[in-house]
């Protein structure tokens, strides 16, 4: 067994991996980092390749291998997900990503007092865990534009300190200065999408992309390949911590990156302190890190697995989980989706970034209103290509035909020829409430390519809020697909109750350690030195997509291991 020592270990090198160990280590903190997967170049990335990265899902993790179950409830046996929507490999999912970087509304982070102050406390399920942030958007806003301004995001502001600007997002959050890049340009859907927007009186804007729209940082603009969601970027102009926060970890000389290494212990004392972590080697050996400082940033599955595996007799149902709130209030995006298509012209769909092209926010969060709707929150709507990887493959295999088309055969095949280039698809990215029930633990029938529990996610989305919602949205998403002057228009099938994109949850943030798992810098209540930072301490979801969010709140930590804890280490306040 090989024994190493280190000032951090930090487990997964993604999102936030990849921002701590650079930060960590410009602040000169010996880190090492342990990432599952490989550490692959922009080279990897030409030729693309549709069959080894869409079809054969290279950049995620193998759900034969390294296996994720679901269950709708507790009364059925869960069964693998075949698809695992993360990343696998050092940068993690900012590498296959479609690089949607949103910034939070105000009203995200105090979702459950919003709703008692405008509705009353009675129009919160009463089955649902909703509860606000202990943190705000102000806390939040300096650290957001951190991360806009490090990686390197492309958009148009629509409310610069207050003062609401046309062609921006004029429901978003205030921000204090502009993005650090102009937006990327709008391709024929958005040209659609934005004026049948238009003309039912909503707000188009293009969406944040952390894909440079100008060089930046040394780095190319976007080409508009089109080779974006389950693709890295073959130029580097996708802002993936992978070009952006590796090398500047490995310019500190304090980062030492282990790739291979399958994380499935984290060590303590008998005073109840982290000591490091083991884990499996590539080679298969058994390997310990001794750390001052431990933090956990894989997906979520992962924190919640890796806490329960290291379960000790101070902590009998698993680490840091004292308030018994580990693995709970697991949240998913639900994309609802309307299909347009057009007999008398193109559209080209396929051209350009793919993921959420052009966008609306009135139907987000609280900015409508919801009395009588008979549900809470709401979703961005966005045009893009049925699947977001746009090619011939993904759109094959995901594109459902309008009613009296099969999905097989000739008849699938002629209207695949006939509208792959003439259509564009409404999403409708809906914020699910957290309900206490939905819940990740360990598979006991399941095992990993180690042998350990796979993770078992317990979770279904159709709620009558949540189905009230994705009703609502479906019919605005119809009628701007109308007011596109679409000649066809249908919706899509709904998923049967399996969790969608960006999950969230299982190890809550709060105020209170009976009630929460870590605290707002993602220090765990129970365990001074071991941090968990990721979207699994999201208390509520929103519209968006976290990842932006992840991002600040990792430099949030950050700053606050710095300037704060590294001089005296213990519970951050």
């Amino acid at each position: 067994m090989a024994i190493e020592k280190t000032d951090v270990v930090i487990v997964g090198v993604g999102a936030v991996g990849g921002i701590l160990a650079a930060e960590l280590g410009k602040a000169g903190m010996k880190v090492i980092g342990l990432e599952r997967g490989p550490r692959l170049t922009t080279a990897d990335f030409n030729p693309h390749d549709e069959l080894r990265y869409f079809q054969r899902q290279e950049l995620r993790p193998n759900w034969r291998k390294q296996p994720v179950t679901w269950r709708p409830n507790t009364g059925v046996r869960a069964h693998p997900m075949n698809i695992l929507n993360y990343g696998n490999q050092a940068g993690g999912g900012t590498v296959h990503y479609g690089t949607l970087s949103w910034r939070m509304h105000e009203d995200d982070f105090r979702a459950r007092s919003q709703t008692i102050e405008r509705y009353g406390a009675s129009a919160i399920p009463q089955d649902s865990s909703l509860a606000d942030w202990p943190v705000t958007y102000a806390d939040l806003e300096p650290f957001y534009d951190q991360a806009e301004y490090d990686l390197g995001v492309s958009g148009k502001a629509g409310n610069l300190q207050g003062r609401k600007i046309d062609g921006g997002n004029v429901f978003e959050a205030p921000r204090n200065r502009e993005y650090p890049l102009p937006a990327l340009l709008m391709d024929q859907s958005g040209v659609l999408f934005a004026e049948g927007a238009k003309k039912l009186g909503y707000h188009p804007f293009s969406s944040p992309r952390a894909i440079i729209s100008e060089p930046y940082h040394d780095r190319p603009s976007c080409t508009y390949c089109g080779f974006c969601q389950s693709f890295g970027c073959h130029v580097g102009a996708k802002s993936s911590i992978l070009v952006t926060k590796l090398p500047e970890a490995d310019a500190t000389g304090n980062f030492k990156l282990l790739t291979g290494a399958t994380c499935y212990h984290v060590n303590t004392d008998n005073s109840g302190r982290a000591t490091g972590v083991s884990y499996y080697g590539p080679d298969g050996s058994d390997n310990t890190i001794e750390a001052d400082l431990v933090i956990l940033a894989p997906f979520i599955y992962d924190n919640t697995r890796l806490l329960l595996l290291s379960k000790t007799a101070k902590f009998p149902n698993g680490l840091a989980n004292s308030s018994g709130q580990l693995g709970k209030h697991v949240m998913a995006h639900i994309m609802a989706k309307v299909f347009a298509a057009y007999d008398d012209r193109y559209v080209n769909v396929y051209m350009g970034p793919s993921a959420q092209k052009h966008t609306i926010d009135d139907f987000n969060a609280d900015n409508f209103d919801h009395s009588g709707l008979g549900f809470l929150r709401g979703a961005q709507i966005s045009i893009g290509p049925a699947d977001l990887e746009a090619g011939p493959i993904g759109t094959a295999m995901s594109m459902d035909p309008p009613p009296g088309t099969p999905k097989w055969g000739a008849a699938y095949r002629d209207f695949l020829g006939k509208y792959f280039a003439r259509y564009g698809a409404l999403n409708a990215q809906t914020e699910n409430l957290a309900y206490a029930d939905q819940t990740i633990d360990l598979d006991p029938d399941v095992r990993d390519q180690w042998g350990m529990p796979a993770p078992r996610v317990t979770y279904d989305w159709r709620r009558p809020n949540e189905v009230a919602r994705v009703e609502f949205l479906m019919q605005k998403m119809e009628g701007v697909a109308r007011a596109m002057g679409a000649t066809k228009v249908w919706r899509a099938a709904l998923s049967p109750g399996v969790p969608g994109a960006h999950h969230e949850g299982g190890t809550r943030m709060g105020n209170d350690p009976k009630t929460s798992v870590v605290n707002r810098y993602g220090q765990t209540w129970d365990i001074p030195n071991l941090f968990l930072i990721g979207s699994s301490t999201f208390p509520s979801m929103s519209g968006f997509n976290p990842t932006l969010t992840i991002q600040a709140l990792t430099y949030m930590s950050a700053d606050a291991i710095v300037k704060r804890y590294k001089n005296k280490p213990g519970p951050l306040v």
